[in-house]
């Protein structure tokens, strides 16, 4: 009876282990388990408590100069239009000694020139490639615009992080400006006629808000408001947003001891996440995910403008005539020296 109660702890850690990891993957994470029983006892005092027994990450992440670089994609999906295209590219920079973490947004429209194509379709043309190379092909791009290594990557289709956040049972956002986007593409209607079929309106009110996967889902994606909500910037921040509130609730208490609900994370992201990162390595990013604070953690986005002093940003716009008729971002001066500085000083200064 004894063998058979560890097996069944043996297997109920294991997966609560690797969906904590995957999921913090959709934006900050931190060594292998020790004894399976201990661990168990710890969950119940809360999961730093819990991943304490896991090893220093430094003996176990890539990293250079102490920080380790992931690559989070966020795509459509199958019932999407360009379900490989990677909508949300965020890269995730944690330092393994002090914790501190900075998630950097990258616009999807930039412009990857050695490749002729946008930094979203990267993914997508390096499984056209070789099936499995879309993360090679992705990191690659990405080092060539922020000039840091590019240690891991993680793919996730926004349905599977839809069914995610609804088994937590929502999160809370803080919506800084209400909006509306008259125009957001339902799945499916994309021929549809007469063309007003296509769309739906969205409206968000400015303030606390519990959300759904669905209503999640929309509020990242949408990209169709009038003004500052409109943009792509303004996107990336939303992004930022959810994916911090998601791992604040996938962390709680209410999550991690419930077996039922880590079974069903473990067979919902299963199905919907690519990674290179191995068990060990995540279960170490995991532990990091749980010490990161508030306070450690920086939020930053390439763009055009300077939020801050209203001045020009890192990136412009190009006429559409040299690049296809496409609209694209590329860096000052067409070339990324001074974004590699940037990137550079805020991650070591």
């Amino acid at each position: 009876k004894l063998k058979r109660r560890l097996t069944r702890h043996r297997t109920t850690v294991r997966t609560g282990a690797i969906t904590l990891v995957l999921a913090c993957l959709m934006f900050v994470l931190y060594a292998t388990l020790k004894p399976v029983a201990t661990f168990i006892g710890r969950l119940a005092h809360g999961p730093a408590t819990a991943f304490s027994l896991v090893k220093n990450p430094e003996g176990v992440l890539r990293s250079t100069r102490s920080r380790t670089n992931i690559l989070l994609l966020g795509m459509g999906g199958a019932a999407h239009e360009g379900p490989e295209l990677t909508d949300s590219i965020i890269v995730v920079s944690l330092d393994l000694a002090s914790v501190d973490t900075v998630l950097l947004s990258i616009p999807r429209d930039i412009w990857i020139d050695s490749l002729k194509t946008k930094i979203n379709a990267t993914y997508y043309y390096g499984e056209q490639q070789q099936e499995g190379s879309g993360l090679l092909l992705s990191k690659a791009a990405v080092e060539e615009v922020i000039g840091q290594p590019v240690h891991y990557a993680v793919a996730i289709d926004f349905e599977g992080f839809q069914r995610a956040i609804d088994l937590v049972e929502g999160i809370e956002i803080d919506i800084p400006q209400s909006f509306d986007d008259e125009q957001y593409p339902i799945p499916g209607m994309e021929q549809a006629e007469p063309e007003e079929l296509r769309y739906e309106h969205l409206h968000f009110d400015a303030g606390l808000q519990k959300m759904n996967g669905e209503r999640a889902l929309k509020y990242v994606r949408s990209r169709n408001a009038e003004g500052e909500q409109g943009t792509d910037f303004a996107r990336a921040r939303r992004q930022q947003q959810v994916l911090v509130a998601f791992k604040n609730m996938l962390l709680s208490l209410n999550t991690i001891l419930s077996p039922t609900k880590i079974k069903e994370l473990v067979q919902t992201f299963t199905g919907s996440v690519h990674t290179d990162l191995n068990e060990a390595e995540y279960l170490s990013l995991a532990k990091l995910a749980i010490q990161t604070k508030k306070e450690n953690l920086r939020e930053d986005t390439l763009s055009t403008q300077n939020e801050e002093t209203g001045k020009e940003g890192l990136l412009i716009h190009p006429s559409p005539a040299a690049y296809d008729g496409q609209w694209v971002l590329i860096g000052k001066d067409d070339s990324w020296d001074e974004v590699k500085r940037y990137v550079e000083m805020l991650l070591y200064e």
